[in-house]
């Protein structure tokens, strides 16, 4: 029998499992190779072709010729089922009839349905694919492999498309052509074993692979120097034997793959594998438009895994980060889940800053000091919004989130055009938010001007500019400034102000987690606030506390208290099956229903079978993975109901 585990962790789609076949657990991800691949963890084979099996649990693959020699198989071996060679010559709706070919060799031969892997068609239909599925899944099928030609055009776009459709607890294999620079991206899209026999055939080309896409015949007098050990010890390969250099070079290749995959996995467990696969593209022209195509057409599919909270740093370096899930995401729900308090009567516009968050810069601290200077305690009426690229605006209220709190970009002054038009919609979708009567100073410029400047024509309200010499940070344009706050105090800021920045951080944070409304649920008029936004705040109601806001994630985290007032907007709610919630953890096994917008990291109520709130706590899975999976823990749990005895 086999089965896989999926651990703690996310970094999109990409996973740390455990896949074990009989006695032996392989971790995941790893490279599969042929049966003479000694350095390789998983092998595979060809039944028929390869005479002898290895002593250790293979994959191996029945020709879709013959079914003989079957007894040949053990129990713990893993089998790819057999389907036709080149089966993209056929239309799609060949495709389901090849998988219904696998699905009656599995129940013809009697083979343990644990242990198969379905060979997925090139020529299938999305809707087909997944009615199928549904069939190997009943059968107790969970695992699946995709061919790739290496291309990374068309044809591998259709297998990472069928890829997405996959239960979330099946095993995924890709197969096929698969370079050593493509092994970040397959681990990204969610795939735990990775073919590594391109190895093998580029040593028998005399081809030595790499990180990125060159690959440098050995014997060419301008080949790059290698320190890997099986080149370190043949310095001069021109003088060795062929039998000779093919050993190396398959070795120098094998080690290649490995060193990929390893910085690959440390890279998701640290939250930064999306950097990884972002930076190979831009030595890779073929991995760049892939990785913008798969943004463009799977972003559904990468959004559900990526995570919602993250504690390091995220470089943004070029156009592929503009439309990553985390940063599209958060455009997104800054349109639909913020709504600006109703005292504000002016919207700031400010600069970025390289420092994070914007209120510790040094830039920053100056805004700050001049507006206080100019209109004191009135500044609780402004809406300061940062203007920034790719997030677009950020209200002054948001800056501590994740990825707002994170994210680094190369700062030049200059932006490009599709950075602009991001900007600009962010911009004006965002004033609509405010009333007409409500006045815009744009204290900006270079870049940031122009984007103010291409967005007047769909600003309804008054828009005033105080950079007066091309810096925010001059003198002069601080002192403009400051006079046109001093003039507007007057004229638009004629209200009673209190300190207000408590109350409006937790409400916007409350609705950005929760879903508009959670802020006037959670802290209400008569709430008590105490504590400071760069550590930590309380919110107490009727002495009671409901939530805590956290400086170093930017988000509130829930009291059973706080939990109940929430949980009739029908947000980031999970059921649990059991009687009571004992532990610090709630396992998938528990959930059978979960609200599917949830992603990891997320603040969750846990709703027990009284419909009571019986716990809060942190998502370690998505909503659908919850439900989906047998094993795993679904919730860290922070507070719940006191075990009944």
């Amino acid at each position: 029998m086999t089965e896989f585990l999926i651990a703690r962790g996310h970094d999109g789609p990409a996973r740390i499992g455990s896949y074990s076949m009989g006695e032996m657990a392989i971790s995941t991800p790893v490279l599969v190779g042929p049966s003479h691949a000694d350095s390789l963890t998983l092998h595979y084979a060809a039944l028929n072709r390869d005479e002898l099996l290895k002593d250790t649990p293979m994959i191996v693959a029945i020709p879709g010729i013959s079914y003989s020699r079957l007894d040949r198989l053990r129990d713990y071996d893993s089998i790819l089922l057999p389907s036709l060679i080149a089966d993209e010559i056929l239309g799609l709706t060949a495709g389901s009839l090849l998988l219904k070919q696998q699905m009656s060799f599995l129940k013809e031969q009697q083979i343990e349905s644990s242990g198969a892997i379905v060979r997925v068609p090139a020529s299938l239909d999305e809707g087909s694919f997944v009615h199928v599925l549904q069939e190997f899944s009943h059968m107790g099928v969970r695992a699946a492999a995709f061919r790739f030609d290496g291309d990374l055009g068309p044809s591998d776009y259709r297998m990472v498309t069928l890829r997405s459709q996959l239960p979330r607890n099946w095993f995924a294999l890709a197969i096929g052509r698969i370079e050593p620079y493509s092994v970040p991206l397959m681990h990204y899209l969610g795939f735990d074993v990775f073919d590594a026999s391109r190895a093998f055939e580029a040593a028998a080309q005399g081809i030595r692979l790499w990180r990125t896409d060159a690959e440098l015949v050995a014997d060419d007098e301008t080949a790059r120097h290698c320190a890997c050990s099986a080149c370190e010890s043949q310095p001069d390969l021109n003088i060795l034997s062929n039998s000779k250099l093919i050993e190396i070079l398959t070795n120098h290749n094998i080690s290649t793959y490995r060193m990929v995959l390893s910085e690959s996995i440390h890279a998701m467990q640290s939250g930064r594998l999306r950097w990884l696969v972002e930076s190979l593209t831009h030595a890779t022209p073929s991995l760049a438009s892939f990785l913008r195509r798969v943004d463009r057409g799977l972003y559904s599919f990468l959004e559900e895994f990526t995570a919602t909270a993250g504690s390091s740093t995220m470089p943004l370096i070029g156009p592929e980060s503009y439309n990553s899930p985390a940063i599209k995401r958060f455009r997104e729900k800054l349109v639909s889940r913020f709504t600006p308090p109703t005292h504000k009567r002016i919207v700031l516009l400010l600069p970025c800053s390289a420092r994070k968050p914007y209120s510790d810069s040094k830039s920053h601290k100056r805004f700050a000091r001049t507006i206080e200077s100019a209109i004191g305690l009135a500044r609780h009426g402004i809406a300061e919004t940062i203007l920034t690229s790719p997030l677009g605006v950020i209200p002054r209220e948001l800056e501590r989130l994740h990825p707002v709190a994170q994210y680094d970009i190369p700062v030049t002054g200059d932006w490009d055009a599709e950075e602009t038009a991001i900007a600009v919609r962010a911009l004006t979708t965002h004033l609509e938010k405010f009333e007409e009567s409500v006045v815009v100073v744009a204290h900006v410029s270079g870049g940031y001007l122009d984007i103010v400047k291409q967005g007047e024509d769909n600003i309804r309200q008054a828009l005033i500019y105080t950079s007066s010499d091309g810096s925010a940070t001059s003198g002069a344009s601080l002192d403009l400034l400051d006079e046109t706050l001093r003039d507007m105090l007057e004229l638009v800021l004629d209200g009673e102000y209190r300190r207000t920045d408590l109350e409006d951080t937790l409400r916007a944070t409350a609705d950005f987690q929760f879903g508009s409304g959670a802020g006037e649920l959670l802290v209400p008029e008569d709430a008590s606030l105490r504590g400071k936004l760069y550590r930590t705040v309380i919110c107490q109601v009727d002495k009671e506390q409901v939530c805590a806001y956290n400086a170093v994630s930017g988000m509130l985290s829930l009291t059973l208290a706080g939990a109940r007032r929430i949980a009739g907007l029908g947000q980031n709610w999970v059921r649990f099956e059991g009687k009571e919630v004992k532990g610090g953890s709630i396992f998938a096994v528990g959930v059978k229903e979960a609200d599917t917008g949830i992603r990891p990291g997320d603040e969750v109520i846990v709703i027990g079978q009284d419909e009571r709130v019986v716990a809060v706590g942190r998502s370690e899975m998505s909503g659908i993975e919850m439900c989906e999976f047998e094993k795993g823990r679904a919730v860290t749990v922070r507070h719940k109901l006191g075990v009944t005895t």
